[in-house]
C-alpha cells in the first residue's frame, strides 16, 4: 500500500502531484502520436479533447496505481 505522502529532498508532496506528473509525462507522448494520426479533426473542440485526455489518463493511473 502506498504512503498518502512521498518525501523529496526533505520535503513531503502530496502523492497526487506525482501523479499528475507521471499523467504529464505520458500525454507528452500520446498527444503527438494523435496530431499525426489527425485524430484532433473528429472534435468539435480539440483543446477540450485534449484536456479529456489527461484527466481519462490521471484517472486510469490513480485506479491502477493509487492507494
Amino acid at each position: 500500500m502506498l504512503s498518502e505522502q512521498i518525501a523529496f529532498g526533505g520535503i513531503y508532496l502530496p502523492l497526487f502531484l506525482a501523479f499528475l506528473a507521471a499523467t504529464g509525462l505520458i500525454y507528452l507522448l500520446v498527444q503527438p502520436l494523435l496530431l499525426r494520426s489527425r485524430a484532433h479533426r473528429l472534435f468539435w473542440h480539440p483543446a477540450l479533447a485534449g484536456a479529456a485526455l489527461f484527466i481519462i489518463l490521471l484517472a486510469s493511473l490513480m485506479l491502477v496505481f493509487g492507494p
